[in-house]
């Protein structure tokens, strides 16, 4: 256990300081069990569930559970394989410890439980995925845009060849329709949606919710594809010390380090460190480029939490970052080159600072009524260049959410309702010596320097009740209102359900609204690395960059049936989405092969997605994981209705994963992509023109895991163990200030095969 845990031992109950007010109806706990030497120490993967019900949960990594209260039910039962059960009567407590006694047995028998290590919230309308530690763990997983490498849920792509930028996909559809929170609070937006997702180390994540189609109102109203939760570590869920280290055949480095103490009956803190540097240059394919930019990044957390043990609950930190990379062409020196046609570069300069606090209070009589405040503050700064492209701004943003619950009558009928305010404030500059064409009622005028400055105020306020009978049926049904300065009144309604069909079957349905306003230039980063010219036509409003806020509607639907085959436990899990856009601001790659056209919806823009999964044990300790996935996401261009591009319609995956009693694991990951769209080439001469298709491709992973004792763990692995890789992904590279300069046209791998190793040390 960690010295936070150890602390409240003495006292017999587990101090949930940071704990979120919106999961103040759910009990939390600890439970432990005594070794050979008579240690005490944490009990992972007991069952825990409220007898009569099927409503349960598992323990951690750590020994401890949260599982959600259920109307009339008071005993709560505990068990493990090989542990003499336990059953608790629960009246008003918040938290509680239980140490599980040892059975004796024979040696030779041995029964043991399965769950797999990423699966659906059985427990939830909404339906979510939860990826604990352990799935995490499957692959190096240095960030939180490679945490998902051995899981379908979630996409990630390269937005262009040069930059080593990531952007996650869901539904089809691209990175900032998914609302990305930390801890239920705005997380990667605004400037940081381009290279967000890389600020988050994967050492620093405890587990990850992954939500598809529209999320609860209480989050906001900006999730239209999905939610991305990442819980990170936390006092109560932290190691005492964490290191890691990771080193990759490219030179990439990190370090990375967690601790956890008690500052007093009260305190407790949480230090998260994280330092990467890429220091080589790499160009595999030799067309005279990086493969990967080189630089570093500093990244470092530090977070309170107090519980007053008298229902007061509270926590604060801050984060700050600074990440910075250069690359382009071989031996680009920018003191030399930069705004030269001597070689081709960018540099990428990211600096953040993040302060946050969470302040709740749960009603000790009454653990199903609290209110809670969340507050947080932003400031990020993003100075760039690419060739002769320059793209600097500043965002200064402040969040609060006002959350209080409580029951109507009984606890079948519960409700959350708030006040929230957004703020958002942007100096923006884009400067090009190329000319940008701007159109406006039929007035063309070109100019050089573009100005996005804006100032987004966003008060709103939600409710949401949440109908939730036992084992049958759960509904959850919310609606907010937002005033935006700019855009007027936001309506957003939404609504979930789950059915269980049987107790081992249930069926998810969900419906409801998402707006946001589109980023256009960081979220489509990929087109300033190219000789294109930015042409803005059709505009909607004087507001933001000219167009009014992407609108779409998204309706699922969700199965999910626990089988048993061979006496082998498994899950299949079946879910269709479609997306429905009322209006977005389109990029329009296809309209002038020379162009980026950025133009607000005039027709059609949609997603269906279809996805099927398949999670085994095949064996003792061999998990068996299989997903194929269908996508139709077209939009109405000036061409007409086109598939997406560089978007793959059909996806297939397996994941093996096998465990050996001496603690040895070996993880493998097989993915096949489908062919994808290119935009039209087709103007261009013979030589810089691209197939109208790509070809699908295998893409291959494995890594190897040793348990050293109870402290030390070694890794080695290989990604892209096939080698695919594109041999040409930058049209015209090797003349770069040419007009038919673009590396944006990304499909796949950039880089070839990928040897890493590392090592985790632990102190529990």
């Amino acid at each position: 256990m960690s010295v936070f845990a150890k602390g409240i031992a003495a006292a017999t109950v587990v101090v949930v300081a940071c704990v979120n007010v919106a999961l103040s109806q759910q009990l939390m706990g600890l439970v432990t069990s005594r070794n050979e030497q008579g240690l005490e120490e944490a009990l992972a993967g007991a069952n825990v569930r409220w007898l009569g019900t099927t409503t349960g949960t598992a323990t951690g990594e750590n020994g401890i559970f949260m599982i959600n209260r259920v109307a009339g039910a008071d005993k709560l039962v505990i068990s493990f394989t090989g542990f003499i059960s336990d059953t608790l009567t629960i009246t008003y407590q918040t938290n509680v410890k239980v140490e599980l006694r040892s059975l004796q047995q024979l040696k030779e028998v041995t029964v043991e439980g399965w769950k797999p290590t990423a699966g659906m919230d059985h427990s939830k309308a909404i339906s979510t995925v939860v990826m604990q530690e352990k799935e995490l763990f499957k692959a190096a997983c240095c960030n939180l845009s490679e945490s998902f490498e051995t899981n379908p849920a979630v996409d990630v792509a390269f937005t262009d060849a040069i930059t080593g930028t990531r952007q996650i996909q869901m539904l089809g559809l691209s990175g900032p329709n998914t609302l990305i929170s930390i801890e239920n609070m705005p997380g990667v937006r605004g400037l940081a949606s381009s290279q967000g997702i890389q600020f988050i180390p994967g050492t620093w994540i405890n587990s990850i919710e992954v939500t598809k189609g529209v999320g609860p109102v209480v989050n906001g109203y900006e999730s239209i594809a999905g939610q991305l939760n990442v819980e990170l570590k936390k006092p109560q869920e932290s190691d005492k010390l964490y290191i890691n280290g990771y080193l990759n055949q490219s030179g990439r480095s990190e370090a990375n380090l967690n601790y956890t103490a008690m500052a007093g009956k009260k305190w407790a803190t949480t230090f998260l460190l994280h330092g990467s540097i890429r220091p080589w240059m790499m160009d595999q394919n030799d067309d005279g480029f990086l493969d990967f930019p080189t630089g570093s990044q500093l990244n470092a957390i530090n977070r309170w939490v107090f519980n007053s043990g008298k229902g007061w609950l509270g926590q604060f930190g801050i984060k700050v970052l600074k990440d910075d990379k250069m690359g382009g062409q071989k031996d680009f020196e920018p003191a030399m080159d930069k705004f030269s046609t001597n070689r081709y570069g960018f540099e990428i300069n990211t600096q953040r600072t993040e302060v946050w606090g969470k302040l709740g209070y749960q009603f000790p009589a009454k653990p199903y009524k609290s209110i809670g405040l969340q507050l947080s503050n932003i400031r990020h700064q993003h100075d760039s260049y690419y060739g002769f492209n320059v793209h600097n701004a500043t965002e200064r943003s402040g969040y609060a959410n006002l959350i209080y619950q409580s029951i109507i009558g009984s606890t079948h009928h519960k409700f959350k309702t708030g006040l929230s305010f957004l703020f958002d404030s942007y100096d923006e500059r884009l400067l090009t010596l190329a000319d940008m064409k701007v159109i406006s009622n039929g007035t063309e005028s070109l100019v050089n320097i573009l100005n996005f400055d804006r100032l987004e105020r966003v008060p709103g306020a939600f409710v949401e009740y949440t109908y939730d009978h036992l084992d049958k049926i759960s509904i959850v049904a919310g609606v907010r209102v937002d005033r935006h300065n700019l855009f007027g009144t936001l309506f957003t309604p939404r609504l979930h359900a789950r059915f269980n069909l049987s107790e081992t079957s249930a069926l998810r349905l969900s419906a409801g609204k998402g707006t946001r306003v589109a980023n256009v230039l960081i979220e489509n980063s990929g087109i300033l690395v190219s000789s294109r010219q930015l042409v803005f036509s059709g505009l909607q409003s004087d507001k933001a960059y000219g167009f009014k806020p992407d609108v779409a509607w998204n309706y699922g639907l969700n199965f999910s049936q626990d089988f048993t085959l061979n006496y082998r436990p498994g899950t299949i899990t079946l879910d269709y989405f479609y997306t429905d856009f009322k209006n977005q601001v389109v990029l329009d790659m296809d309209k002038s092969v020379r162009e980026a056209n950025f133009y607000g919806l005039e027709g059609k823009s949609f997603s269906h997605s279809l996805q099927f999964q398949v999670d085994y044990q095949l064996m003792r300790r061999f998990d068996v994981r299989m997903a194929y996935r269908w996508l139709d996401v077209k939009t109405d261009y000036a061409t007409g209705l086109l598939a997406r591009p560089l978007i793959a319609g059909h996806r297939a995956f397996m994941n093996l994963a096998y465990e050996t009693k001496s603690k040895w694991k070996f993880d493998y990951t097989l993915q096949w992509l489908g062919k994808q769209r290119i935009p039209d080439t087709a103007p261009n001469p013979e030589a810089y023109r691209l197939s109208a298709y790509s070809p699908g491709y295998v893409l291959m992973n494995a890594q190897v895991t040793k348990d050293l004792k109870e402290r030390w763990s070694v890794y080695a692995g290989v990604e892209n163990i096939g080698n695919y890789r594109l041999q040409n992904p930058i049209v015209s590279a090797a003349k770069p200030f040419s007009p038919y300069f673009d590396s944006s046209m990304v499909w796949g791998p950039i880089f070839g095969r990928m040897a890493y190793a590392g090592f985790r040390y632990r102190v529990k």
